[in-house]
């Protein structure tokens, strides 16, 4: 017995034995200079991959450590390649170790809205008034959007659309056809002859009706509404009622209305709210009945109704014309001619045509907003460009036309946890990528271009295109090609050498082979390069990557 070694200080060694043998293993896999406090070896997987039991641990433990020595880069090192969608010709920019350009088409391009997103607010057989979706609605960028709305009106001949005020102001455009507009207020009233180009301001309150005089001709108006009530919500008030909506005059008590109008009520309601054949008040009808009054028909039930001839002859011999020549000093009610003065610019491919927000135009000084229209020949490109300040709302008016709009963002995290983590981070953390924004512009499309973005446009067709430019006082247009204003010519040579992949030699020269300005042939005039200097270009891309975001901004327009 006294030879024997009791159990239990047996098991004990037993257990320190073990317990070294683990510790002695786990040194070999994690030496201390790379041990982390808190990890647990079954944290990891082999291969080093961390495992589904602790996915958090390692980035909670990265926030202990220095900003420099995190990295956030994709786990695949394979670049984002641009996808043409059906262009042929193209070549893909992301090569190894070049910054990473990604194209967005029509269908994920928020700053594009068809035609189709429009809502009809009213509509029957003799035209309709559209209204698009709040700008905000479709991404955060467009906060600063949000008290301003594009509406569209359209009016078949020999039309009226009736008078309405709202709680908005609103600048209207004729795109197309000729429009009789009376704008009144209290005890002032005036109307003008309006044509294709002819703006007008109508402030809100202000009570207005729209004449389609011409007997043949569509009318098509754009119109940018900035509510004064609700940030991006406007209401339209009638004072007459029509299938549409009622007249706000419904609203009021009989008393009330019999002291306004010190008339019997049975009179009011027989001129201005109207009976239906029951002798029923207007306002207690059934959804959906038709009223009986003067203009009750099947082309009169909505708030664009037919108009006869000897109508439009006594709606349209007081209002005056727009002169060719603006005056020196106008007034808020004045109508502006955008073509009223030489192009801004112009040439054989295209012409540009700007008002801007000075004293001559009160009507946009003190919304701080200019007008542009700009006419671009079939085949011809407007050269990448971009507001220095502006936000410019466009209009496609005629034609058709392909756009490219390139930004700069953060790179989206594909990991779940990673994207969540980031929204954490602050917006300077992360990688920036250039992204290509496309889409293909037809008639009554909507488009953005916010400032500091480069944009080029290109006609498939005759393209004509309508724009509102908001925070437009002292906005610079800025190119970035062609012969005068290129704001890369601007730039000394040795800047260009530290920048650009070629030598300032090599960059002024390319820069001078374009012998035209702002607009020029859309067809490429440069042959394809050779083999050799493909080779030679590839060999710098990794020299690309610490040039700065310009070239990758110039990048994304090939």
């Amino acid at each position: 017995m006294r030879g024997r070694v009791p159990p239990l200080l047996l098991l004990g060694i037993l257990v320190l034995a073990s317990v070294s043998a683990t510790l002695a293993k786990l040194d070999e896999r994690f030496p201390p200079g790379e041990r982390t406090r808190g990890q647990q070896p079954w944290d990891r997987e082999e291969g080093g991959r961390w495992g589904p039991s602790e996915p958090r641990e390692r980035e909670r433990e990265d926030w202990r450590q220095p900003r420099r020595e995190r990295d956030w880069r994709r786990p695949s090192e394979e670049p984002w390649k641009i996808r043409p969608e059906g262009r042929q010709g193209e070549q893909e920019w992301g090569r190894a170790g070049s910054r990473r350009v990604r194209e967005e088409t029509s269908r994920f391009n928020p700053f594009h809205f068809p035609s189709r997103r429009f809502n009809t607010r009213y509509g029957n057989q003799n035209g309709r008034i559209q209204v698009l979706p709040r700008f905000d609605q479709r991404s955060k960028r467009f906060e600063n959007l949000q008290n301003y709305r594009i509406v569209q009106i359209e009016a078949k001949p020999n039309t009226l659309v009736l008078p309405k005020h709202a709680d908005a102001d609103n600048i209207l455009v004729v795109q197309q056809g000729q429009a009789t507009v009376s704008v009144a207020n209290g005890n002032n009233k005036q109307s003008f002859n309006l044509e294709e180009g002819h703006a007008l301001r109508i402030p809100s309150g202000f009570i207005s009706y729209i004449l389609n005089p011409h007997d043949n001709q569509n009318l098509k108006i754009a119109k940018i509404s900035m509510p004064v009530n609700t940030p991006g919500q406007f209401e339209d008030f009638f004072p007459a009622s029509s299938r549409d909506q009622p007249s706000y005059l419904q609203g009021f008590s009989r008393n009330t209305l019999e002291a306004a109008f010190n008339a019997e009520f049975e009179e009011i309601r027989r001129v201005l709210l109207e009976e239906n054949e029951q002798g029923e008040q207007e306002e207690q009808r059934q959804p959906g009945q038709r009223r009986r009054s003067s203009r009750s028909s099947e082309n009169n039930e909505g708030v664009i109704v037919k108009v006869s001839k000897e109508h439009i002859q006594q709606l349209s011999k007081h209002a005056k014309w727009v002169p060719k020549k603006a005056s020196e000093e106008g007034d808020i009610s004045t109508p502006i001619n955008l073509r009223n003065n030489e192009p801004v610019i112009s040439n054989n491919f295209g012409r540009l045509f700007e008002v801007k927000p000075d004293k001559k135009n009160p009507q946009l000084q003190d919304l701080d907003m200019f007008l542009t229209c700009v006419e671009i020949k079939q085949g011809a490109l407007m050269l990448p460009h971009y507001n220095s300040k502006a936000i410019v709302v466009v209009v496609v008016n005629k034609g058709t036309g392909n756009l490219e709009l390139v930004s700069v963002t953060k790179e989206q995290q594909r990991q779940q946890e990673w994207q969540e983590e980031e929204d954490e981070e602050d917006e300077e953390e992360g990688n920036r990528e250039v992204r290509r924004y496309t889409a293909r512009l037809n008639e009554g499309d909507v488009f953005i271009m916010p400032a500091g973005h480069p944009v080029a446009v290109n006609a498939t067709s005759e393209l004509h295109l309508l724009g509102f430019g908001i925070n437009g006082e002292n906005n610079q247009r800025t190119f970035l090609a062609g012969d005068k204003d290129n704001v890369i010519s601007q730039l000394e040579k040795q800047v260009m050498d530290l920048a650009f992949p070629g030598s300032g030699e090599q960059v002024e020269k390319l820069i001078k082979n374009q012998k035209e300005s702002h607009f020029v042939s859309a067809n490429p005039h440069q042959p394809r390069q050779s083999a050799e200097k493909e080779d030679e270009e590839e060999q710098r891309q990794g020299e690309e990557n610490k040039k700065g975001p310009l070239l990758s901004i110039l990048k994304a327009f090939n």
